[in-house]
């Protein structure tokens, strides 16, 4: 078991999420418990995040003795992470890694002044979506940690508390929502350094390396299919993509162009933590931190089709 401390003082890691021992920048241990060497900051304050109900156990074996149950949704500091990866220790015991989503301290944003419309960050470890901007209305569900939406109006209730009018996109798909302006920060675009992006897909190892020509810059675990060695193109969309059967939006949507076959979607998981294992579907799905970092470089990059390398 590793702790924040001993794991800095080590130039290897351990094996975790499908992620190869010794790759240079993967020495925190916010990293390890995301899975990536990017889009993490090395000092990131971690906590854990259920996404259901889950027993505490007494070691981190899924045989060991059960300590408590956690509620889903509930909030705690991860203090370290087993040495295999598939476990993260807490003040009571352990939880299996794929029962958690580990997510950065909340930092309360400042009070907006204007509205800005645009696409807008769950930073909050959730975002309770409501019918009004009251804390009594109906509430229509609620959209996790790294969750993108499109907020389109605000307004300040009588006790001063602002409030965001959203949805999940640009073009108004779903629902219109209110939630605090506590929960949303703002996205922007930004001018990226890369020249010449390119991507290295292991499907076997699943795992996705970013690279500026020959150099490589960094690797995350990814949840996707099995797929043939080929080339491809990938290509930045919108921050958001939303349909009805797949909820919530998948944050950071990117699409994946092979020689044959439709195109397929890649882009940031926040309702599992199962990276490092191949999927059955036709997606696929990076930790949102990883995909939040990669789309701020793609996007912002001097090509608007990133070569892709199949492994």
């Amino acid at each position: 078991m590793l702790t924040r401390r001993q794991f800095l003082q080590c130039s290897a890691f351990a094996a975790l999420l499908g992620v190869a021992h010794g790759q240079a920048g993967m020495t925190s241990l916010a990293a390890l418990a995301h899975g990536t060497t990017f889009g993490v900051p090395p000092e990131t304050e971690l906590l854990a995040r259920l996404f259901e109900a889950t027993d505490v156990r007494a070691a981190p074996q899924a045989t060991a003795r059960s300590v408590k149950q956690l509620p889903a949704n509930h909030i705690q500091p991860i203090l370290a992470v087993s040495d295999d990866g598939w476990w993260y220790r807490i003040a009571e015991g352990y939880l299996p890694r794929e029962a958690v989503q580990p997510i950065p301290s909340y930092v309360r944003p400042p009070k907006p002044t204007a509205l800005h419309t645009g696409y807008y960050e769950v930073i909050a470890p959730s975002a309770t979506l409501r019918a009004a901007c009251t804390p009594h209305a109906a509430i229509h569900g609620a959209y996790p940690f790294g969750t993108v939406v499109y907020v389109r109006d605000w307004l300040t209730d009588d006790r001063g508390e602002v409030w965001y009018a959203f949805t999940p996109t640009a073009e108004g798909d779903g629902t219109l929502s209110w939630t605090s302006a506590l929960s949303l920060q703002r996205w922007l675009p930004r001018p990226s350094p890369l020249r010449q992006p390119a991507i290295r897909l292991d499907c076997a190892q699943q795992t996705l390396s970013l690279y500026e020509g020959e150099q490589f810059l960094g690797k995350t675990a990814i949840h996707a299919p099995l797929l043939p060695q080929d080339q491809a193109v990938l290509q930045p969309c919108a921050p958001s993509a939303y349909t009805a059967d797949l909820l919530p939006p998948r944050p950071w949507h990117m699409l994946l162009h092979r020689r044959r076959g439709a195109p397929m979607p890649l882009y940031g998981a926040n309702w599992h933590n199962r990276f490092g294992k191949p999927n059955a579907q036709r997606a696929i799905e990076l930790p949102v931190l990883a995909a939040r970092q990669l789309y701020q470089l793609l996007s912002g990059a001097a090509v608007s089709e990133i070569p892709v390398a199949i492994a």
